[in-house]
């Protein structure tokens, strides 16, 4: 036999491999902290003559008890003690770039459109990634380096919290390695302690990330947790509210090329610009936050093995 038409001798005439229509993310951690509770919001520092705001913190509350004074005796005053954590805002920024060829042979979805809305998802894993650089710096710290995590340093971790009256909710942030340990640990343990799985009902409130629940604390692991004692363990960190916060800044409203007009408000700028002599489209987003402890001793870091 000869001649026949057969797909390895068409060559010019076939491609040696196609596109899927629908464009696949590469593997990476989604997970983010944006609106968790825990979390402290301090307001937009858009018009307010600084990039830093300061938290004031008072012994009001019952921190000062009265005191027995007898019949006919004056009382005599107490002081007000107080102190102020500073949160200070910076700019975080993304630059992406693609030419016109690139553009219009896209049959996959990797173009201007999803340059631009992927923005909104990198600065949610920078204000991530921020605040987890914040918790890892607790001074009250439990777990032991090079050892993986286990029951005990979950509940020594929440145990630290609830001997020093700190308010609910409590969040922990592990490291996935962290998170599997104490997911191991729990299998020899016996009587009524329970984790409890994230649902698909738990994620579509508390959003992507969110791994459980376990004795009332909620979990987020995350790949972000930074490592500690020459990245041979993970420093996570357990809290509860008021222990660390963050504030951000919108720009006032920007007009843009071919006279688009951002509002203020806009958390997050994504501006393009145009190279005509290349034929090339440069993205660009940026965002100003700023995270920091509020109150030190509302939380605590969780350090063990990576």
């Amino acid at each position: 036999m000869a001649n026949e038409v057969l797909y390895s001798g068409l060559g010019n005439a076939r491609l040696s491999s196609i596109l899927h229509q629908e464009l696949q993310v590469a593997l990476t951690d989604q997970a983010h902290l944006w609106n968790h509770p825990a979390i402290r919001y301090l307001g937009d520092l858009r018009g307010r003559g600084s990039t830093a705001v300061d938290v004031p913190f008072a012994n009001l509350g019952g921190a000062s008890r009265m005191a027995a004074v007898a019949e006919n005796a004056s009382s005599s005053n107490t002081d007000v003690t107080d102190t102020k954590a500073t949160i200070t805002i910076a700019r975080q920024a993304l630059q992406r770039q693609i030419s016109d060829l690139a553009e219009l042979t896209d049959s996959a979805g990797l173009n201007v459109a999803a340059l631009a809305q992927d923005m909104v998802a990198s600065a949610a894993m920078r204000f991530t990634e921020m605040i987890l650089d914040v918790t890892d710096g607790f001074s009250s710290t439990v777990g032991t380096t090079t050892v993986d995590l286990d029951v005990d340093d979950f509940f020594d971790a929440q145990f630290t919290l609830t001997q020093a009256s700190v308010p609910g909710p409590y969040v922990w942030c592990p490291y996935p390695v962290q998170l599997t340990d104490l997911q191991n640990s729990l299998r020899a343990e016996s009587g009524a302690l329970q984790f409890m799985p994230a649902t698909a009902d738990m994620l579509a409130i508390k959003g992507q990330g969110y791994s459980g629940s376990l004795n009332g604390v909620d979990i987020f692991a995350s790949s972000l947790v930074p490592t500690a004692n020459a990245a041979a363990d993970s420093a996570s960190g357990m809290w509860g509210l008021g222990a660390v916060g963050y504030a951000d800044g919108t720009t006032a409203p920007v007009t843009g090329a071919g006279g688009i007009v951002l509002p203020a408000g806009t958390k997050i700028m994504v501006e393009f610009e145009r190279d005509a002599a290349g034929a090339l489209t440069k993205i660009v987003g940026n965002y100003y936050v700023g995270c920091a402890i509020l109150e030190d001793s509302r939380g605590v870091s969780v350090i063990t093995d990576r």
